[in-house]
């Protein structure tokens, strides 16, 4: 048994988690995750872009790079496939088809400068292997590069709260402890962590939150009965324990409930920090039932876990789930949740199978009193009972309806948006280009004091796409469309508003 380092005081660590600073132009490297390999590139920033040189970026892939200064373009060749990249253009040619890019590509003096976010949609294609980009940690991946995964479990005793963090590999784990909080990082490029568990009852450790940042940090929230932290490593699996004891009960503390973490919510100019994944139904609501007898309830927490991660993984955004095991949550408590945690952003996730059975692809709705069409209506009415004034004032009163325009107007624009955004991604996925996105009375969205939308990833009630959704790998892609169309609501967001953005990363 090993012994885990504990720093105490007033670390750096835990005071960048307390006081959020705004993030400014980075001069931080980026690197690159090959299988076998990793590299570091220097960036530049023109305007609000952050580009990298193209040479250095393909360098010792195989790649050849012919500029055509006649066409003021460079071609990327590989294998008989090629990218074709043009002056002052953010559009590239992959294959044959265009490809919309973050920014502009420029040419500078002969040197070729790309938006480092839009790498993987030239390098995904042209090498026929995974390319992925995680802005919170400034790491592009290139190809199949083993990212180790770090798995949170609980447990509560009456006097004490045992914490592990399971890895698929040993890990430096690094432990501090400071006022309120327990920081634990990881010197590591990069983890992945799932998902997160539920908000811990009792008083002695209040929540368990992955923030990332540079030094992949865990905050451990303490509770006002907590008295002393034992903390060691075990081998087989690799995990670091963390014992919280507590301080003695007092009878009047019996029942005591928690509140949520302090969020930095309405600090830096109104940014988008904090998203809310609700999976749709949950135990004794299956939902939609597909032909083989797959509910929606399952697949939708597979996604909404797959989202969640992204999110926190890939954004640096906090994130959370209204559910994260197959229970019952009612429709009104999804946006209560949301609402409690200040959320910025709350995003349902559900599976459509209410059409015929030859119905296809995702749509994404918005809310509206009066739904787009029949269908839509029809459709919140399954997925649990659409609303009505008297939803939020007695029946037959004209405050009613006052009410409900001062609730939701102030954020129709903002979830229209967002819908839009999550609708394009989603429809390179799904084949839904043409389907737009609609608004409709669903009752899991009322109430939800920020931008919200209702995803119906697919049609569960299609046998085709029923099979699709039991699929992992469906279900990454359908997460990862979801995450990227937040990823650019959040950028359109900041540019509109001119809010500034908070950087949640640690500073070492």
């Amino acid at each position: 048994m090993k012994h885990a380092r504990v720093a105490a005081g007033c670390g750096l660590v835990a005071a960048a988690l307390a006081a959020p600073l705004l993030i400014q132009a980075s001069t931080d490297p980026v690197v690159v995750l090959f299988e076998k390999d990793r590299r570091e590139l220097p960036t530049v920033t023109r305007g609000a872009a952050e580009l990298v040189p193209l040479s250095q970026l393909v360098m010792g892939m195989g790649i050849a790079v012919t500029p055509n200064p006649r066409s003021a373009s460079v071609t990327l060749g590989y294998q008989g496939r090629s990218v074709t990249l043009y002056d002052k253009k953010s559009l590239a040619q992959v294959g044959g088809e265009l490809r919309l890019l973050s920014s502009n590509v420029l040419e500078e003096e002969g040197r070729w400068l790309v938006p480092v976010d839009s790498a993987p949609r030239l390098l995904g294609p042209l090498l026929r292997k995974r390319a992925e980009w995680r802005a919170a940690r400034r790491v592009l991946l290139v190809g199949e590069v083993a990212v180790p995964q770090i798995t949170v479990t609980t447990s509560v005793s009456g006097d004490a709260v045992r914490v592990t963090l399971q890895s698929s590999e040993k890990l430096p784990f690094r432990v501090q402890q400071d006022p309120g909080r327990v920081t634990v990082a990881v010197a590591r490029d990069l983890v992945d962590v799932p998902h997160q568990p539920e908000r811990l009852t009792g008083g002695i450790v209040d929540h368990v939150q992955f923030v990332g940042g540079r030094d992949n940090a865990f905050s451990i929230g303490l509770g006002h009965r907590f008295k002393n932290l034992q903390t060691f490593e075990l081998e087989d699996p690799p995990r670091l324990v963390l014992e919280f004891q507590a301080a003695p009960l007092a009878t009047a503390e019996q029942g005591a409930s928690p509140s949520p973490p302090p969020a930095p919510h309405g600090e830096g100019g109104g940014g988008i920090r904090t998203v809310i994944v609700d999976p749709g139904h949950g135990g004794a609501d299956g939902g939609a039932r597909g032909p083989s007898g797959t509910l929606e309830k399952d697949i939708t927490l597979a996604i909404a876990r797959k989202v969640r991660a992204n999110v926190a993984n890939g954004l640096g955004l906090q994130a959370y789930l209204t559910r994260d095991r197959d229970q019952e949550v009612a429709l009104e408590d999804r946006p209560a949740f949301a609402n409690n945690y200040k959320a910025d952003l709350f995003v349902s996730i559900h599976t459509n199978g209410f059409r015929s059975e030859g119905a296809r692809g995702s749509e994404v709705y918005f809310l509206a009193y009066q739904a787009t069409d029949e269908d839509s209506r029809r459709l919140a009415a399954t997925e649990g009972g659409d609303i009505a004034p008297a939803a939020v004032a007695p029946a037959g009163s004209d405050l009613a309806l006052i009410l409900w325009d001062m609730a939701q107007a102030e954020h129709l624009e903002e979830s229209s948006a967002l819908a839009s955004r999550v609708q394009e991604e989603l429809a390179e996925v799904t084949g839904s280009q043409g389907r737009g996105i609609k608004q409709a009375p669903f009752r899991v969205l009322v109430g939800a004091a920020m931008p919200a939308i209702l995803v119906e990833v697919a049609f569960i009630s299609n046998a085709a796409e029923e099979k699709l959704l039991v699929s992992d790998d469906y279900q990454s892609r359908i997460a990862a469309a979801i995450t990227r169309g937040i990823a650019r609501y959040q950028r359109e967001h900041e540019q509109r508003t001119g809010a500034a953005r908070v950087d949640t990363r640690p500073k070492s």
